[in-house]
C-alpha cells in the first residue's frame, strides 16, 4: 500500500504535535485534542494478523492513511501499533501461547511456569528481549512498521501488559494474590526479573523504531506523548486492588521507566480503586488512558483526585451519541481535569462532520479549564524520585 505525505500533512503534524505539547505542559490552548482516528475493517483476521506481520502492516497503515484524509480536523497524530500479543514478556519467561475458538480473539497463556514462587524465582532466567518469545518477533515489526513510512507514522512499543500482569501470567492470578501477602519479598525479586525484562525490551524498540522520535510511547497506546514524557506503563490488575498493594507492589515498579523516559501514562480499563496512589509520587504519570465502558462510574472521583496533577485518555465505546456523551464529560470535569476523548470511527460515520461537532465542545472545554499543574509533579518528566506527596 502506497503512502503519500504531503506538504499539508507536515504542515499539520508540526501544528498537532505543538498544541499536544502545549497541553501537557499545562498552557492553555485554543481546545483540547481532538483524538478522532478513522478504523478501515481488516480483510484479515485478527490471529491472522498475528501470525502475519505484512497484513498486520496493511491494516495498521490502511487505518492511518483513512485518518489523514478522511477526519482532517482530528488532533490525533495517526499512528502504527505492531503487536505479538500481551502476554509478549510473559513468553520470553517460556510461557506457551494459547489460541481460543474465536479468529478474533487476542491470545492468552496456558499452564503455570511458577508453581513455588518463594523457592523457583532465584531460578528464574533472565530473558533476552533479542531471542526469547515472541519479543524478537514484536521487535522485528516495530522495524518494519517505522521502515514502512520512513519514520512518518509513529509506531507504538509492545504490549507490556505491566509487572503484576505478568506476573499472573506466570504463576496464575489467584496464586499472585495470595502470594502478595504469604512471599511478599519473593513477589518483588519476580517484579524486579519482570521490569528488567520491561526496560530492555523498551530500549530495542526504541532502536528498533529508529530513535524515540519515532514512537508514540514506550509501551502499547497509540496517542503520542510528547518529548520528555514517553514512559508509559500498564496496570490493569491495580483495579483489584487496595492502594496500599498498589503503593507497595506498582508504584516503584513504574518508576523504574518514568525514571529513565519521563512521566507519561498509565494505563487501567478501570475501575481505580488506586487513582489517588498514582499521582501521590512527586514521579507520577502525567495522563492516565482509561476505559469509558469500565472507569465512567469514577469521574467524579477522578476530577477530585487529578486536579492539577494528571489528565485523562478516554476510550468512547460506542453505545452513546459521541457529541453528546463528550458534552456531558465536559460539564462533569470543567474546569478542574482535562478529558481528552479518543473516538474510533468507520469510514462510513463521516468522520470528518463528527470532528467538527465535536470541536465546539472541545474549544468550549479549553475557555472552561483551569489550566497549570502543581509545581510538585513537574519532576515526572524525565528525572526524579519516588517520593510520596500527601498534599490534598
Amino acid at each position: 500500500m502506497s503512502f503519500e505525505i504531503s506538504d499539508w500533512m507536515r504542515h499539520e503534524l508540526v501544528r498537532r504535535k505543538d498544541l499536544i505539547r502545549r497541553m501537557w505542559t499545562g498552557e492553555a490552548v485554543e481546545r483540547v485534542p481532538l483524538e478522532v482516528r478513522v478504523v478501515v475493517p481488516s480483510r484479515y483476521s485478527m490471529r491472522a494478523c498475528y501470525f502475519d506481520a505484512q497484513k498486520q502492516l496493511e491494516t495498521a497503515l490502511a487505518s492511518a492513511i483513512a485518518t489523514w484524509t478522511m477526519a482532517p480536523s482530528s488532533d490525533c497524530i495517526p499512528a502504527m501499533r505492531p503487536d505479538v500479543g500481551c502476554s509478549c514478556l510473559a513468553s520470553g519467561f517460556g510461557m506457551d501461547y494459547y489460541w481460543g475458538d474465536s479468529e478474533e480473539q487476542t491470545p492468552g497463556v496456558k499452564g503455570s511456569l511458577i508453581t513455588d514462587l518463594a523457592n523457583q524465582v532465584e531460578g528464574l532466567p533472565d530473558p533476552d528481549p533479542y531471542s526469547d518469545g515472541w519479543i524478537p518477533e514484536g521487535l522485528r515489526r516495530i522495524q518494519m512498521f517505522a521502515d514502512a513510512t520512513e519514520g512518518f507514522v509513529p509506531v507504538s512499543l509492545l504490549d507490556a501488559a505491566g509487572g503484576l500482569n505478568v506476573a499472573a501470567d506466570l504463576m496464575g492470578l489467584t496464586e499472585l494474590l495470595t502470594a502478595l501477602y504469604t512471599c511478599p519479598d519473593a513477589v518483588h525479586k519476580l517484579l524486579d526479573k519482570i521490569q528488567r525484562l520491561f526496560l530492555a525490551t523498551i530500549q530495542a524498540g526504541i532502536e528498533m523504531a529508529g530513535g524515540q522520535e519515532y514512537i508514540t510511547s514506550t509501551d502499547f497506546p497509540d496517542q503520542w506523548f510528547p518529548e520528555g514524557w514517553k514512559g508509559h506503563v500498564s496496570d490493569d490488575i491495580s483495579a483489584m486492588i487496595s492502594p496500599r498493594m498498589y503503593q507497595e507492589f506498582c508504584a516503584p515498579y513504574h518508576a523504574m521507566v518514568f525514571q529513565r523516559y519521563g512521566g507519561g501514562g498509565l494505563h487501567n480499563c478501570g475501575p481505580n480503586p488506586c487513582a489517588a496512589e498514582y499521582v501521590a509520587h512527586s514521579l507520577s504519570p502525567r495522563a492516565i488512558d482509561l476505559a469509558d465502558t469500565y472507569s465512567h462510574d469514577d469521574l467524579p472521583m477522578l476530577k477530585a483526585v487529578f486536579k492539577r496533577k494528571a489528565f485523562v485518555y478516554l476510550s468512547w465505546d460506542g453505545s452513546e451519541e459521541p457529541v453528546q456523551w463528550y458534552a456531558d464529560i465536559m460539564e462533569l470535569m470543567a474546569p478542574d481535569v482535562i478529558v481528552v476523548p479518543i473516538f474510533n470511527f468507520k469510514p462510513e460515520d463521516d468522520p470528518e462532520t463528527l470532528c467538527l461537532a465535536l470541536r465546539s465542545v472541545a474549544e468550549e472545554y479549553a475557555e472552561r479549564m483551569d489550566w497549570g499543574w502543581d509545581a510538585v509533579h513537574e519532576s515526572s518528566r524525565q528525572n526524579g524520585g519516588l517520593e510520596r506527596v500527601d498534599e490534598a
